[in-house]
């Protein structure tokens, strides 16, 4: 099974090699290269420990080098979405704090085990008995809550992400990052498990060690490989999309509960008969900026006045009117033989799983059970 690592390690190698051949490079795609860097070291330490000593220990000073390595991979897969999903990232120097961990793991390893003799290092490698000192158990521990830690805080920022985008887009099934949600979610069911494992061991003593930290690191690689498949084609929104706001800013705004004044009441008029007459939202790809430069004002306007005023994000205000025309056109006779997709899709939806879970956050039921009650309640009115 040790060849999953050989396999691991030559993936790891060409994604790093197909990201840096990138024509246009971003932080994030140097953050996801450092990230695979440091996981194939990661995996060859692994490999070399596991062939150490299978073999008689022929290159003794590897022995439990591995394990610090892996304190940096949450600062650096935290550092890759950081920069994905930050508007305007900038490394700064308090970042380096995220090397702590690594650091601490680092100086109490070089006490319990580095600074002996290769003679003595092999005896306690050997005969398992580093799982009696101190640094076991704590590695242990800082293993789990570290790794966990990184990948709910991964979960954070992709949640803090999603609540600027729909500042600016009202389609976002793309640009949501919905792949790297699903992969931090799974990241903590399989590392749970693997501490799990580790932990149980060191209780009751059931498997090898050889075993375990091969078990760990094969899961770690599945994971890591389908990070970089998706990774690699991951471009940048704030790049890319053209965004003349702060989102940050706009996704902050608190709502003002005073009465509107004159001016912005008079807008809100003309926003609302414009949503009606031109069908702005039947658009797919109608972005704040498009918005705005429709009604002849500045973004930050628009936005301020959704926000502040009427206490909704342009994605939520825009798909507002997708649902009140798609219940429109489900109702239009002339639309009976069209299916209610297709609907949706005419009324500016892109994603029949989009067009699904809004509606019915919107609505409490589901497209097809409104679709029912429509023809009940005529049915029950020629009656």
């Amino acid at each position: 099974m040790d060849a999953f690592l050989i396999v691991g390690i030559a993936e790891a190698l060409l994604i790093i090699a197909l990201i840096l051949s990138k024509k246009q490079k971003g932080l994030w795609d140097y953050s996801l290269a450092a990230y695979f860097v440091l996981f194939s070291i990661n995996i060859l330490l692994s490999y070399l420990e596991i062939r150490n000593r299978a073999n008689g220990y022929p290159i003794p000073f590897i022995i439990h080098t591995s394990t610090p390595v892996i304190f940096l991979h949450g600062p650096t897969l935290w550092l890759y979405i950081k920069s994905l999903t930050a508007q305007k990232f900038q490394f700064k120097p308090k970042y380096l704090l995220h090397l702590i961990p690594f650091l601490a793991i680092t100086t109490l390893f070089y006490f319990e085990i580095y600074s002996h003799p290769y003679s003595q290092r092999i005896a306690i490698d050997s005969s398992g008995g580093f799982k009696n000192h101190i640094s076991y158990p704590i590695t242990l521990a800082a293993v789990a809550l570290v790794s966990q830690g990184y990948f709910v805080w991964g979960l954070l920022l992709l949640r803090r992400y999603n609540r600027r985008i729909k500042g600016f887009f009202s389609s976002v099934e793309h640009i949501d990052l919905a792949w790297l949600r699903f992969l931090l979610l799974s990241a903590i069911v399989c590392y749970a498990l693997i501490s799990t494992l580790y932990i149980s061991d060191y209780i009751m003593g059931l498997l090898p060690f050889n075993f375990m930290q091969l078990i760990g690191f094969v899961l770690a690689s599945a994971y890591v490989l389908l990070l970089g498949f998706y990774g690699l084609k991951q471009g940048n929104v704030f790049v890319s999309g053209n965004i003349n706001i702060d989102l940050d800013k706009a996704s902050t705004l608190q709502v003002v509960s005073t009465p509107l004044e004159k001016g912005e009441e008079d807008f809100v008029k003309r926003l609302m008969s414009h949503m009606k007459e031109k069908k702005p939202h039947c658009n797919t790809e109608l972005t704040l900026t498009k918005l705005s430069d429709e009604l002849a004002v500045t973004p930050d306007y628009l936005s301020g006045i959704l926000n502040g005023r009427l206490n909704m994000n342009f994605f939520d205000f825009v798909n507002h009117y997708r649902i009140e025309e798609f219940k429109k056109q489900c109702c239009n006779p002339q639309n009976s033989n069209l299916t209610l997709v297709s609907i949706a899709y005419d009324c500016g939806f892109n994603s029949k799983a989009t067009f699904n879970r809004v509606f019915k956050k919107a609505t409490g039921i589901t497209p097809s059970e409104f679709t029912k009650q429509s023809q009940l309640n005529e049915t029950s009115k020629k009656e």
